[in-house]
């Protein structure tokens, strides 16, 4: 398993809240967090990867 570094964990907190907290739960979906949650992550200097593995 690849260890998520605790500093991106805090990064995607703050994602989701600002999501839950700026977007009128009738107006909230999955889609809508975990693009929040992506939008944090890269202004923040991180790289997402998706579909990333580790060699077994």
């Amino acid at each position: 398993m690849i260890p998520i570094p605790p500093a991106a964990v805090v990064v995607m907190l703050a994602g989701a809240d600002d999501y839950r907290t700026t977007t009128p739960v009738a107006e909230q979906t999955p889609a809508g967090l975990v693009g929040r949650i992506g939008e944090y992550l890269l202004s923040s200097g991180y790289t997402i990867r998706p579909n990333l593995t580790e060699d077994p």
